[in-house]
């Protein structure tokens, strides 16, 4: 027992040092960037203040849910809850990469909107303590929802690799690369190009304007990176492309509640004929 213990405690010392020195260099330099840059001051998604005692909150509530990870983490790894396989190939590296990722997405959506529930939004009130967000938002959860994110992210891979291992490579990466755009995410400034944002590929995905004006606004759009389950379930924001194109134009919106007016939309055939 003694040695189980023991071991446990090295795992977990290991995991918070690298998970707490992953999240000052990302959520540091994001925030620099945040506050710094003038393209991140020109594009900004709200032009609002933050609120007050924002940043005090939101840096506790980081702190505990790091630790907190780490706490899970090392737990999983020690008692070896998630079966790897040895296999190191780039398909199997590549399927279970795309595995957990979209299973993030589904189960972000599913339980996110859950709690924006008048019944459950106690669960989920400490990550709205930014209306107007910025990258440290990224890490502001209650304990009970960090614990309902990641339980059921770890729980679904846990299932998955008794049939079969995965790569921790993969995992590793859907992992690193969820946290990144987490922090992008909340950054309230609209970095993604036109060109792609705009794209028929792009329009599948969610641009930093669409998550700022969920905080802003609560109810409305609670994919995490993607807008096929608010389109499929009908949660999209319809003003989301004129508010991104505002912001890229470095006219950010100035009012929590503001909404939008949609351009109506006209066919080409419609422009067409009106040519001819």
């Amino acid at each position: 027992m003694e040695s189980i213990s023991t071991g446990w405690a090295i795992t977990f010392a290991i995991i918070l040092a690298s998970m707490t020195i992953r999240s000052l260099i990302i959520v540091g330099a994001a925030f620099a960037w945040y506050n710094a840059s003038s393209f991140a001051q020109r594009r900004r998604v709200y032009r609002l203040a933050y609120a007050e005692g924002q940043i005090g909150s939101e840096l506790q509530s980081a702190v505990t849910v790091i630790a907190f990870d780490a706490l899970v983490f090392s737990t999983v790894r020690h008692f070896g809850l998630v079966q790897y396989a040895q296999d190191t190939s780039a398909l199997l590296f590549a399927g279970s990469f795309l595995l957990v990722f979209l299973f993030t997405e589904v189960w972000f959506y599913a339980t996110h909107r859950a709690l924006h529930h008048k019944a459950l939004f106690w669960i989920h009130r400490q990550h709205h303590t930014a209306k107007v967000t910025d990258p440290l938002t990224s890490l502001s959860f209650s304990i009970i929802e960090r614990a309902i994110l990641i339980g059921g992210i770890l729980g679904f891979s846990a299932l998955v690799s008794l049939a079969i291992p995965l790569s921790m490579g993969g995992l590793i990466a859907a992992g690193l690369s969820n946290y990144v755009l987490n922090v992008l995410g909340h950054s309230n400034v609209e970095f993604m190009p036109e060109w792609f944002a705009k794209s028929r590929i792009g329009r599948f995905f969610i641009t930093p304007s669409y998550h700022a004006m969920h905080h802003a606004r609560f109810r409305g759009h609670y994919g995490l990176f993607t807008t096929v389950l608010d389109r499929w379930f009908a949660t999209r924001f319809e003003d989301y492309e004129q508010v991104y194109d505002r912001a890229r134009a470095g006219r950010g919106l100035d009012r929590l509640g503001e909404r939008v007016e949609s351009s109506p939309r006209v066919s080409r055939r419609a422009v067409a004929g009106a040519r001819s």
